[in-house]
Parts: C-alpha cells; structure tokens; sequence
C-alpha cells in the first residue's frame, strides 16, 4: 500500500465521519419511527406482482434520476436493462428537477417505438412493457449546501422517499446519483430491515444498484462513498478500472456513455 493509497482511504473516511457527525442520529430516530410507523401501524400489503425468478417474470424497477449529466447517463445505461424483462418502471425525480420529466417520455417514447416495429409484439405486449409512470421527492441535498442545513433537507426527502419505496417496492432500485437519490436508498434499506424482521421472504428483498458517474475517475462522489463503505448499496459500478482498484468490491463496468 502507498502513501497516496492510504492518503486517498483517510479521505474518504474523513468525507464519511463528517457526514455522520450531523445525519447519523436523526436519521437513526427517524428510521426507527418510520418502520415502526410504516410496518406495523400501516400495514399496506406489498404491491402484488411474481417476484420468484423465472425467465418471463418481469422486474419491478425504479430508477431514481439525478438531473443534467446524470439524466442522461442513467438512460444511456438503461441500454443494458431491456424493457421486456425491467418493467413497469417508476422514475423517481428531484422536485427541483425541471428538465428529466420531459427526458422520461422521450425515452419511454422511444423505447416503444422500437418494440412496436419488432414482429409479434402485439398491444398487450406494447402496453405491459412501456408501463411507466414518474413520483417526485424533495432532494436531500443541492449542489453547496451545508452539511448541517443538509441533515434537516435530507430527513424530509427520507420521509417521503419511504412512502415512494412503500408504495412501489421495487425489485431493484438502479440509481446514479446525486442529492435525490440517497434518502431512496436509505428507504429500502430500512424497509429490508423491518420486513424481515416480521419474517418477509427472501424473495421480496429490494434490491439497490448504484452507477457511479463517468466523471468520477479517481474518487467516489459523496453519495457513491456512502453507499459503498454502509454497503447499502448492493452492487455498486464504476467507469474507471483505476477507481475499480481503489474500490475493490465495486464492478467496473466499463463505459456507459
């Protein structure tokens, strides 16, 4: 191990104490509450749908949309989830976000462009496989805000990211950042906890695939670093193969865009 190794390694700590310093205790109190609350006082069923795998079963999915560049390349990674198999999909945006509503029908436009020029698809077909539909949550945190205002930010954006996940309960989350998409994440995390601490089946777990950005060569973004080092992220990917060695459990998946 080098000095710049381990430089690097004490900075990323460094990054995560200072983000538990001011979120670690409110977020735990509020997760606490929240499961309770959600998991036994209102005790929705989960959204019915086949959830042991087989080769036709479809895969709940949804993504959670940054905005700008990381819009885009969560749709440029979409490439590699086809529809026919990751539906219906929920895209979660930041209510800040004005442009990635637009982008979700474009793309939702395109990819049923293509599956209605394939042959055989008939308008079952068509209409199962582009089910779609958007939710909004407030972001966390933006761009420069403090860490201290951002705790109360993101205790709010967690409240209402575990009624989204609740309501939806997702196969698999596929997010790529920034602010909107770590109170998601958190969300199922907590939801997992609670469900099969009243003996939920293994099979109704949500999973969570985080996609770090093309611009991040050398480090991880803060939300990427959370999520790797708390491991709530289950399959975390990197651009880069030099950020693959730094991060030895992240995949690297060479490059979306």
């Amino acid at each position: 191990v080098t000095w710049t190794d381990a430089a690097a390694a004490m900075e990323d700590w460094r990054d995560l104490l200072v983000v538990l310093m001011f979120w670690f205790p409110p977020l735990l109190i509020l997760i606490l509450f929240l499961q309770v609350f959600y998991l036994y006082v209102w005790n929705e069923p989960i959204p019915a749908g086949p959830r042991v795998r087989d080769d036709d079963a479809p895969r709940r999915t949804l993504i959670v949309l940054g905005s700008g560049g990381h819009t885009a390349e969560m749709f440029a990674a979409l490439a590699a989830f086809p529809p026919r198999e990751y539906h219906p999909r929920t895209y979660v945006l930041g209510d800040t976000d004005v442009t990635s509503a637009a982008k979700v029908d474009a793309h939702e436009a395109s990819v049923g462009d293509a599956l209605a020029a394939e042959e055989g698809v008939t308008d079952d077909d068509l209409a199962r496989w582009t089910d779609h539909s958007t939710r909004v949550v407030p972001r966390a945190r933006e761009v420069s805000q403090s860490f201290v205002t951002s705790a109360f930010t993101t205790l709010r954006a967690l409240w209402v990211a575990l009624r989204v996940v609740r309501q939806e309960w997702p196969e698999l989350i596929l997010c790529n950042g920034p602010g909107t998409c770590l109170p998601v994440c958190v969300a199922a995390w907590a939801l997992n906890v609670g469900h099969f601490t009243l003996g939920g089946r293994r099979d109704q777990r949500i999973a969570v695939a985080y996609v770090e950005s093309i611009a991040r060569a050398k480090t991880m973004s803060l939300t990427g670093k959370i999520l790797y080092h708390s491991r709530i992220a289950d399959r975390v990917f990197v651009q880069w193969e030099g950020l693959r060695a730094r991060y030895p459990r992240a995949t690297y998946a060479g490059r979306v865009m």
